[in-house]
């Protein structure tokens, strides 16, 4: 049985990237946005239940058409990493009627075949035993890596450094690759992004109310929500004054700094063997090096010259950088990054700020 392996990141860190690069490697199976989407974006308590389940069970909660990730499909600000053709009018789920978790990006990463292998796998998985969720996990990863001819798992999620402590409850033995990014670039690209802009504005309207707006239609404490805000509440949603309204930059800068802190203790505990830090920005510069040092870290038997190199090709410099803001923008965002900086250089990890 292969060892759980994850990479792990505040978003907008470069871990999409590396997940692609690693599906097209020969030996490894890559499993990309699989916890953050059967978490419905972070909610955790069905996909972590300490209580067995049978295989039934299990399969509604890898399977199930999640509110929020439904929210964003219904209004049409899904975010790029999600795969399932939902404009496709051939395609069995659409944004109306939501699409399960598990066919959100997972399976449509693994191939275009991706109705016939949720078929498949359904007939799987709902027959297995009751068993703890953990083994339910390694049982459905351990089938994908087998019918894939691949030998070993890695799993990424965006954002995925606020479920570290999850993660390790259920696989103790796993492996963590941590991908850095300069965070003031970091909160440059989620201020774009559609679902960290959504995460922030809803996030705002959850403290605001008391309760999830997605989940919850109690509205007891609306006079609380800006004005501005009130657009985005899910009752009334404009999606085109969504588009439209720019997230201040220091706000994202916290954001990313709540994520740094959020798991880089747990993972600062793990030994070398079980860690490896990535930056984003050696990636870029360095390709085929730090992809060699990835494959070495995972096993000998997954460095493999010919991937690396494919890889090195495909890299391509991002559009915008924190360097080009006015001197004032520039000096808000890296004091919202600082915390961040500081725990990250603790953790080993240098950048300048």
């Amino acid at each position: 049985m292969s060892t759980p392996t994850f990479i792990v990141g505040t978003g907008r860190c470069g871990s999409t990237m590396l997940s692609n690069m690693l599906r097209d490697h020969p030996k490894v199976l890559s499993l990309s946005e699989f916890f953050i989407l059967i978490t419905d974006c972070l909610r955790m308590t069905e996909p972590f239940c300490p209580d067995p389940i049978d295989g039934r069970k299990f399969w509604e909660i890898v399977a199930a058409i999640t509110p929020f990730v439904s929210f964003q499909l219904r209004h049409g600000v899904q975010t790029p990493e999600w795969l399932y053709p939902c404009s496709d009018h051939t395609a069995r789920w659409s944004s109306q009627t939501g699409v399960p978790a598990i066919l959100v990006t997972p399976l449509p990463h693994l191939t275009d075949d991706h109705d016939a292998l949720f078929d498949e796998l359904k007939s799987v998985a709902i027959r297995w035993p009751e068993a703890k969720i953990s083994e339910h996990y390694r049982n459905l990863f351990g089938w994908l890596t087998e019918h894939f001819h691949k030998r070993l798992w890695v799993e990424r999620s965006a954002g995925s450094l606020s479920m570290i402590e999850q993660l390790l409850a259920i696989f103790p033995d796993a492996k963590f690759i941590h991908i850095t990014r300069d965070g003031r670039d970091a909160a440059l690209s989620m201020q774009e992004h559609m679902g960290f802009r959504l995460a922030l504005f809803l996030g705002s309207i959850k403290q605001l109310l008391g309760v999830d707006p997605i989940q919850s239609l109690d509205q007891s404490q609306i006079d609380r929500v800006p004005m501005e805000l009130r657009s985005f509440l899910p009752d009334s949603f404009d999606a085109e004054a969504f588009r439209a309204h720019r997230v201040s930059l220091p706000l994202c800068g916290d954001f990313w700094t709540q994520h740094i802190s959020s798991g880089l203790g747990a993972l600062s505990a793990l030994p070398h063997s079980r860690l490896l830090n990535l930056r984003y920005e050696d990636l870029l510069s360095n390709t085929k090096r730090e992809l060699d040092a990835l494959a070495s870290f995972l096993g000998q038997e997954f460095v493999d010259a010919e991937w690396s190199e494919r890889c090195a090709a495909t890299v391509r410099k991002p559009r915008s950088t924190w360097r080009d803001l006015p001197p004032e923008e520039a000096r808000a965002l890296t004091a919202a990054c600082r915390p961040g900086f500081e725990l990250l250089r603790e953790a080993g990890v240098e950048y300048e700020f």
